[in-house]
Parts: C-alpha cells; sequence; structure tokens
C-alpha cells in the first residue's frame, strides 16, 4: 500500500489557521514565518487553501488564491510539509490539488516565491516543473527579486504553466 493512499486533502477552514501556525516554527527549523499565514486566508480563500492529513494528524498544507490582479493566474503564497513526511509526495498532491482549483477557475498559470534561503522550496519548485523568472538581481547563482516583498527583502519568482 502507498503511504499517500492515506493522505487526505481537504479545503482548508478558519479553525485550522491556529494548529499551522503552531507547527511552523518546528517545521522551518526554528524560522518562525507564521506572520505570513494569516486567518484572513482561511476565511476569504479556503476554497483555494488546502489540508494534508493522516489519520487526522495535520501533515501539509497549501494557502493559495487566484489573482484579481491577472486573470489568468493562481497565485501559491505558502505551503509546507511536515518534515517527517517531506519527499513522500505529500507537497506534490497539495500543488496538484491546487492546479485543478485553477483549471475550474479558467487559470492556466501558477506564479509563487520564496527567500533566496530556502534551498528546499527552491528544489522542489524546479521539480514540480516551475521556471524560474529573471530578475533584477542574482543571490547565490539564482536570479531573484530585490525588493519584491519591500526594500531589502529578496525573493524568487516561480512560473509554470499548466498543460
Amino acid at each position: 500500500m502507498n503511504e499517500l493512499d492515506d493522505v487526505k486533502i481537504r479545503n482548508g477552514k478558519s479553525i485550522d489557521h491556529e494548529n499551522i501556525v503552531s507547527v511552523m516554527p518546528e517545521w522551518w527549523g526554528g524560522r518562525d514565518l507564521s506572520s505570513s499565514v494569516l486567518k484572513v486566508f482561511f476565511i476569504h480563500f479556503h476554497n483555494t487553501t488546502f489540508i494534508a492529513e493522516i489519520d487526522g494528524q495535520l501533515v501539509g498544507f497549501l494557502v493559495g488564491f487566484m489573482s484579481q490582479s491577472e486573470k489568468s493566474v493562481g497565485y501559491i503564497h505558502f505551503a509546507g510539509v511536515h518534515p517527517q513526511f517531506r519527499k513522500a509526495g505529500i507537497g506534490r498532491l497539495l500543488y496538484e490539488e491546487f492546479y485543478s482549483a485553477c483549471r475550474v477557475n479558467g487559470r492556466s498559470i501558477v506564479k509563487s516565491c520564496t527567500s533566496p534561503v530556502n534551498k528546499l522550496s527552491i528544489n522542489f519548485h524546479q521539480k514540480m516543473g516551475f521556471e524560474i523568472e529573471q530578475g533584477d538581481g542574482i543571490v547565490d547563482d539564482v536570479f531573484v527579486t530585490i525588493d519584491y516583498l519591500g526594500k531589502g527583502n529578496p525573493k524568487i519568482l516561480f512560473k509554470k504553466i499548466l498543460t
């Protein structure tokens, strides 16, 4: 039996928010990124926010939304997988669920971004077929957009065309 057979993917609910932010420092090796995942996403974008569970235990999540500015774009704001379940395909399942939501909503492009220090995220996105968009700078031999989320906050921008 495949371990992924036990994974249940469902839409996020506002009550999931507290559980997710409570595990984030552990999942990100002590980095507290919980301020990036606001409860408002679970209220207003619950149909594009996904929770992965095994036997009721949180093993992954994805927070996404349909861009209001770019009508062909779905945007993955934040995603994470429990460290003990990484490389098991849970991230892929969550992304594929979001791709399905994009297609249903007439979106043909998925975008996302990550910090240049997040090598796991960079590698994951590339394995998932995302291209790194050419930015206005380079960090660790990778294109970045220097002030993407504010002065001195460079991000690697990803883009994937859905087929």
